[in-house]
């Protein structure tokens, strides 16, 4: 799977106009092969910040949309002032998937620096971690992406997305016995945390 990340700050005034924008352009995109889900999430941090994970089967299937018409036409049509993006690792390839349970809103984005020797080994560990987590109840699914940009701040980076029902029980999990076990197991300097972000999915546009 192919992953496209976006963040956008939005003018506080414009809240809803972005939010209905974004479903527009995804339900541009929906019918056309490929498209797997996008999903609009509102950073908890401040009432500014949206997160946008747009994901397709391949990195093909997202360029063949953008030389549609729809694909073409949509980024020319943005209202001025609306948003803005904010500089973050565009592009990245699925790793693991581990779905959970159920469906949940609540979503946490972490982003972890992992020089190239220890790439494979922070894989295993992540599947250590999600096999753990996935023991506690209410966790909707985790997935662990690798960056494809090639630029020096992004291209030593995972990006892993874990979504629960709600904030308790992302409490539940960091207060559990299995998150005490994964925290255990780590291998000092494996890799190093650039950041951890929690989000409210406020639209979700599915394939299908």
């Amino acid at each position: 799977m192919f992953l496209l990340q976006e963040i956008l700050k939005v003018r506080n005034t414009r809240q809803s106009e972005a939010v209905q924008r974004l479903n527009w352009i995804h339900s541009l995109m929906k019918p056309h092969e490929g498209f797997v889900r996008a999903v609009v999430a509102r950073y908890l941090g401040n009432p500014t910040d949206y997160l946008i994970l747009r994901a397709w089967e391949s990195p093909d299937a997202f360029r063949a949309f953008r030389q549609t018409e729809d694909g073409q036409n949509y980024p020319k049509s943005r209202p001025e002032g609306l948003y803005e993006a904010v500089p973050v690792g565009r592009e990245w390839e699925l790793k693991i998937d581990s779905p959970g349970s159920g469906p949940g809103d609540f979503l946490v984005r972490s982003i972890y620096r992992v020089t190239p020797e220890n790439a494979e080994e922070f894989i295993e560990n992540r599947k250590r971690h999600d096999g753990l987590a996935l023991q506690v109840p209410n966790t909707a699914g985790l997935q662990t992406f690798q960056c494809l940009d090639q630029d020096s701040e992004h291209s030593d980076t995972f990006l892993c997305i874990a979504r629960r029902t709600d904030r308790d029980a992302y409490n539940a999990y960091l207060e559990s016995p299995q998150s005490a076990e994964y925290r255990a197991g780590n291998r000092r300097g494996l890799y190093s945390t650039v950041s951890t972000d929690c989000y409210e999915v406020v639209d979700e546009v599915r394939a299908g």
